[in-house]
């Protein structure tokens, strides 16, 4: 808008100064002066509209900066003009003085400098010689219309400058317009500078009305051109500021090869020619010798033309043959791609085929021109072929199946190019790779990330990940969900024995086994080790019953792995899905009634009740207490006595611990040392045992001599054996409290030791001290007589289960002969557990065993009960009359 009003402003202005002269022309009727107020303005508001315009960026806002420039040069310019006229010597007068002249050449020059600036499109040897020809030519015209009036329009103004002024503001004029017509206007918008090329013209012709003006020195050209002028430049400068981008940046496509500029002007000057030959031979010979400097010149053009067109008919020959050696390379590596291109139209039909596709398919690509595409696609993969790109340009990429000739299915990756717009292609373009092994491999890759590869069940991953979709199955249709945990019982002794060869074997039976229990629709895992899992939908109480009395009796079968008939048991946790759990509430329920049958005996399932939550809250309080119990000498030792048969006298001493709860009272062996066990505690607190048993075995020493007890017997569980610094504290133990080592006599089970590995090796070390190895409950673990030619034994004890039954049959008696027959032949000491009758003692003598202990000989005592003992012995009488001494307490 506000252009808008700058425009307006202008052309009311030139309307004023034309008003003016018009009123003014027969006879002045006001003071000159009053002519002369619209031309600064005019001047001026054309040099605010040229700064405004000058904000845009490049060429064209330079040049428009330059025009401003020019419009204040011109604004000074009418102003000394005015003064001239109307106060010099002989006011009022058109006659200008120097200073006016060098103001309005000055602005001229600068316009023509700020012409030349603009950028040029075309080579300027080229554009040098069609500007030349133009300006020549309307030089030759200019002459003939001006050259006899040149004298008067000098006589008029005063001076010669004048005519130089008009010529350098006509080769201005020329100049914009031939740059408009010959060689492009670079960043400047071709309509303004055609409008700024008219205008310059205008204001020459304006110019050169000076003699008409002779008779009337109150006026003055400068009061028509400048404002003529001005309104021509704020129009050129609107129209620049209206100009769109895209018409600025890209060169408009000329609608022919040539220019016609140069040849009309050769035309007109031509005829000029023609029509001024006459006597004047002067007047002749300059119009013959321009229309030769004419000739010369378009000769010139045609010269550069005709070169110009060799270099470009060469690169033209450069360009074929190198289209055509991209065209054979192009079609090389179609027929040779390991690729397929296909074209198909908008209904589907094969219009171009690679050569490359007979490898693929074993079709010849002939034969394919004019089929459906999806023909030959997967039934299952149709749906993708038909998400194809509707947008033209736009690409997609899908995988699908393709019949081969010989009716098997491979796997492509097709990329689809929506090209119906392109009018040399006009189709859906295809390029389809070959991916058969790569999918192949990946859905290998796949499996094995969520199958474990010995057994070939899913492994936890995606055990998981079907048991969080099975609960979300149960939870929205109310079905029966059932998981059961199957862990193997020992497993890790039969691994570290055998070796893990006949280990993998046995997992691979125990997985095939479980796999044939099943139903369809199970889900069997194996989430590590010897742990499996087994996930069971829509399943009723009664079926996840059924089903974990199944895998109990299949694995009481033996096993026949790697050569060895192995029998295996485990132990499994049924947990049923409920409302208020989601899959690992399922899971950690199914772990702790595994849990639970392994406490309860192995070998058996159990189903998760509620009270195994408070049991594991139970277990957890305990441990948490029992962790503080050491700190708080809360923990004690008690001292069984190990008596000799007949005579009873003591011959050493088995420490326990008991712990002495300050709420729960006294808290049983059974409830904690398993918690221990389990949570790693048994290593601080078997550490203290030692330490307390040894410090007191020591004290005997010292204090009863020989009558002390012999044995201190110290239990270590298979958790403290597997402890790298064990022997070092047993060590450290020995070295601190003076104890002898071969007082010290550590009891260690068979199954801890049965595996071999670091176990066994930790006993050879402490044996290797010199301390005694007891294997305690002999007979009712892995029981193995190689175990005792392997491992380093001094002492066999007997378990309390067999001693039971030595007053009974003969076979309840067999194995309690036999232990003692074997620690006879293999000099070892045999030890039995448990006695509670003289009936007992007197049996197991008779067996050939010469230590025992028991409640019928004493309870566990306090360190201080045990000395009496040993320098008092109670048991006087012989076995068969023999009672209880009074060490025997209730």
């Amino acid at each position: 808008m506000r252009s808008h009003r700058a425009l307006r402003a202008a052309v009311i202005l030139a309307v004023l100064s034309t008003g003016w002269l018009a009123a003014q022309w027969p006879h002045a009727l006001i003071h000159p002066a009053i002519g002369w107020i619209p031309v600064p303005l005019s001047a001026g508001l054309g040099a605010a509209v040229c700064f405004r315009t000058a904000r845009l960026a490049g060429e064209a806002g330079r040049f428009w900066r330059h025009l401003g420039i020019i419009m204040l040069i011109l604004l000074a310019g009418v102003i000394s003009s005015a003064v001239d006229s109307l106060a010099g010597p002989d006011a009022p007068t058109q006659r200008s003085g120097g200073f006016t002249m060098v103001l309005y050449l000055g602005a001229v020059l600068v316009l023509v400098w700020a012409l030349l600036r603009l950028p040029v499109r075309r080579r300027m040897i080229t554009f040098g010689l069609d500007l030349a020809v133009v300006v020549c030519a309307t030089t030759l015209v200019a002459w003939f219309f001006a050259v006899q009036q040149s004298l008067e329009v000098a006589r008029v103004t005063g001076t010669v400058w004048t005519i130089f002024g008009i010529l350098l503001m006509l080769f201005a004029g020329l100049l914009a317009v031939a740059k408009v017509a010959l060689a492009g206007t670079g960043g400047l918008d071709r309509a303004a500078l055609w409008v700024l090329g008219g205008t310059v013209l205008m204001g020459a012709g304006l110019g050169a009305i000076a003699p008409l003006l002779e008779s009337r020195p109150y006026l003055n050209d400068c009061q028509l051109s400048i404002p003529v002028c001005a309104a021509g430049i704020v129009l050129a400068a609107l129209v620049q500021r209206h100009a769109t981008p895209a018409s600025l940046a890209a060169p408009r496509k000329p609608s022919r090869p040539f220019s016609l500029l140069p040849y009309l002007a050769v035309i007109v000057a031509d005829g000029f020619v023609l029509a001024g030959v006459g006597p004047d031979q002067t007047q002749t010979r300059i119009l013959v010798g321009g229309s030769v400097l004419l000739t010369l010149l378009v000769v010139a053009r045609q010269l550069v033309a005709f070169y110009e067109n060799s270099s470009l008919l060469a690169r033209v020959d450069a360009s074929m043959l190198e289209l055509r050696r991209h065209e054979r390379r192009f079609r090389s590596l179609v027929q040779n791609s390991s690729d397929i291109f296909a074209i198909t139209d908008a209904a589907g039909r094969v219009t171009y085929a690679s050569p490359s596709l007979i490898r693929f398919h074993g079709i010849p690509a002939d034969r394919f021109l004019g089929s459906i595409a999806s023909e030959r696609v997967h039934p299952d993969d149709l749906a993708p072929l038909r998400r194809q790109p509707a947008v033209p340009g736009t690409a997609r990429t899908a995988q699908m199946r393709l019949r081969h000739a010989d009716g098997t299915w491979r796997w492509f990756e097709v990329v689809t190019t929506n090209l119906l717009h392109d009018p040399s292609v006009r189709g859906i373009v295809s390029n389809a790779r070959d991916i058969t092994e790569s999918r192949r491999y990946q859905d290998q890759l796949a499996y094995q990330a969520s199958h474990d590869a010995l057994t070939g069940l899913a492994n936890r991953a995606l055990f998981n990940a079907g048991t969080v979709q099975a609960v979300r199955d149960a939870q929205s249709s109310s079905s029966g969900l059932a998981l059961a945990l199957v862990d193997l019982d020992d497993f890790k002794a039969i691994n570290d024995r055998l070796g893990h060869a006949v280990g993998d074997a046995l997992l691979v039976e125990v997985s095939e086994r479980l796999r044939t229990s099943v139903r369809p629709g199970d889900t069997v895992a194996r989430l590590g080790g010897d742990e499996f899992a087994v996930l069971l939908p829509d399943a009723t109480a009664a079926e996840s019953a059924r089903i974990a009395e199944a895998f109990i009796d299949a694995l009481a079968v033996p096993v026949r792995a790697a050569g060895y008939e192995l029998l295996i048991q485990a132990s499994i946790g049924v947990a049923r899905h409920t409302a208020d759990c989601d899959a690992s509430d399922l899971l950690r329920r199914a772990d702790m009634a595994m849990y639970a049958a392994k406490e309860l005996g192995k070998s058996r399932w159990v189903e998760y009740g509620p009270e195994l939550d408070a049991h594991a809250v139970e277990h957890a309080q305990v441990a948490a207490e029992l962790s503080q119990a050491l700190d708080r000498d809360e923990l004690f030792v008690l001292y069984q006595p190990i008596v000799g048969l007949p005579h009873g006298e003591v011959r050493g001493v088995e420490a326990l611990v008991r712990w002495r709860h300050p709420t729960r009272g006294l808290v049983s062996p059974v409830t904690f040392i398993p918690v221990a066990e389990r949570t790693g505690l048994i290593v601080p607190i078997g550490a203290w045992i030692l330490r307390s048993a040894c410090a007191q075995g020591a004290r005997w020493a010292r204090e009863l001599g020989p009558l002390a007890p012999w044995k201190i017997s110290v239990n270590a569980s298979a958790r403290q054996l597997l402890e790298p610094s064990f022997v070092a504290t047993v060590a450290s133990t020995l070295a601190d409290t003076g104890l002898d080592p071969a007082r010290l006599t550590i009891e260690i089970t068979e199954t801890a030791v049965f595996g071999g590995g670091r176990a066994l090796d930790t006993v050879r070390a402490l044996h290797a001290l010199g301390v005694k190895i007891a294997l305690d409950d002999f007979g009712t673990g892995h029981s193995s007589l190689g175990l005792l030619r392997t491992c380093p034994v001094d002492v066999l004890k007997v378990d309390k289960s067999f001693v039971d039954g030595v007053t009974g049959t003969v076979e309840q008696e067999a194995i309690a002969t036999s232990i003692s027959e074997i620690a006879q032949a293999l000099r070892l000491e045999a030890v039995a557990e448990g006695v509670e009758t003289a009936a007992q003692a007197d049996r197991l003598l008779e067996l050939g065993y010469h230590l025992a202990q028991g409640f019928h000989f004493a309870r566990p005592l306090p360190a201080d009960e045990i000395a009496p003992l040993c320098t008092h012995p109670a048991v006087t009488t012989t076995l068969s009359g023999s009672r209880v001494s009074a060490a025997r307490r209730p």
